[in-house]
């Protein structure tokens, strides 16, 4: 059946039209959002939460041309959104954990001070599609490949992508290193 027409009875409130429409991609999203998060259980939040997404958005009269890599993206977005989300509470659950406690090693408080400024110019680049591929090659430790079939991008791109986005993190931390900024 046409994708057009599988939309028009979703809208008309057939739900099986969108289980119809979703179940084919379900297992690849899976895989996407795991290889992201690395947990079953968010990976099965945000799968689920991107099939309700993609529910009001067809509800809504909106068109997708090519739903398959609409949903695919649609749940690499939402999995990159989960892992910034998941990085701030982690972060957030250091500080209130190590609060008050001075480190005996005044190495590790380097490496540490260090980490935190590349991750704030990390997360304040300004291409969202560069911050994307560096969480993902280096936090996540993907391949090009892998990168590359998550965001929906052909592997070149991810390639440039990372290129640019060193050049322009290496501006960003020698602007802050001779500004001081910590």
């Amino acid at each position: 059946m046409e994708l057009n027409d599988i939309m028009k009875r979703i809208r008309k409130g057939e739900d099986e039209a969108f289980a119809e429409l979703v179940h084919p991609h379900i297992e690849r999203a899976y895989r996407t959002s795991y290889s992201l998060l690395g947990s079953k259980e968010l990976a099965e939040e945000v799968v689920q939460n991107s099939m309700l997404e993609a529910y009001r958005y067809i509800k809504d009269g909106k068109g997708i041309q090519f739903f398959p890599t609409w949903f695919s993206r649609l749940v690499s977005h939402r999995s990159i959104d989960m892992m910034r989300k998941i990085g701030r509470l982690k972060e957030s659950e250091l500080e209130t954990k190590h609060h008050g406690h001075t480190s005996g090693a005044m190495d590790e408080a380097i490496i540490n001070e260090t980490r935190s400024e590349i991750e704030m110019s990390i997360h304040s680049l300004e291409n969202s599609d560069y911050r994307n591929v560096l969480l993902l090659y280096y936090y996540q430790e993907h391949t090009v490949q892998e990168v590359a079939e998550m965001l929906c991008l052909n592997p070149s791109t991810v390639k440039s992508h990372l290129r640019r986005a060193r050049i322009a993190l290496k501006e960003r931390l020698m602007k802050n290193l001779a500004m001081g900024v910590n």
